[in-house]
């Protein structure tokens, strides 16, 4: 583990946690960027999403029609769609390799129709632009440290000292997988 660096570490290896990674070293590549997952595995939910193919994203330009597509996460999406639209997410994959198609309801899938591909996209962007991964890391505490810096502690005893700290522990995260954020004063 880094044990010091300027940088961020994004708990959670699924693809919200490398889209954030990746982005984020791309887009400043000074820093420091770690990827802690708590499984042996990165990427699993991608790998099997959409029967294996990966259902990335809808085709739709307007968001209240798009927000209808996902009435689980409905209030998040309003918020943070305008910033990055699906269209925004075909260009990203594109300009990296992966085409998507679009199917006939909508769903847009790489036209591999491989799910691997995204996964694959996803790894070597984190390798060329040089994110740490780090399996069997289950993050059990995090703590503000007297520097305003945080510290990382993960259940094998390993502790990271960052200036960031992204949670993307996906949607099937129990509470109380997360008492260490309700230490922090987190509902």
């Amino acid at each position: 583990y880094m044990k010091t660096a300027p940088g961020l570490i994004v708990i959670g290896g699924g693809a919200a946690g490398f889209f954030c990674a990746v982005n984020a070293a791309r887009q400043n590549p000074s820093l420091r960027v770690m990827i802690a997952e708590k499984s042996g595995k990165l990427l699993s939910k991608v790998k099997i999403s959409g029967g294996s193919r990966c259902n990335v994203t809808h085709d739709c330009t307007d968001i209240h029609t798009l927000l209808e597509h996902y009435p689980r996460g409905k209030n998040f999406l309003k918020r943070s769609l305008p910033q990055f639209m699906p269209a925004d997410t075909v260009r990203w994959f594109a300009a990296r390799g992966v085409t998507l198609k679009t199917e006939a309801d909508g769903r847009m899938f790489p036209l591999s129709d491989r799910s691997q591909s995204i996964i694959d996209c996803l790894l070597q962007e984190a390798e060329r632009h040089g994110v740490k991964i780090y399996t069997g890391s289950e993050a059990i505490a995090l703590s503000r440290q007297d520097d305003n810096r945080w510290k990382v502690s993960f259940k094998n005893g390993e502790a990271s000292t960052t200036d960031f700290v992204c949670i993307a522990g996906g949607g099937q995260t129990r509470p109380e997988q997360f008492a260490w954020l309700q230490a922090l004063g987190h509902s």
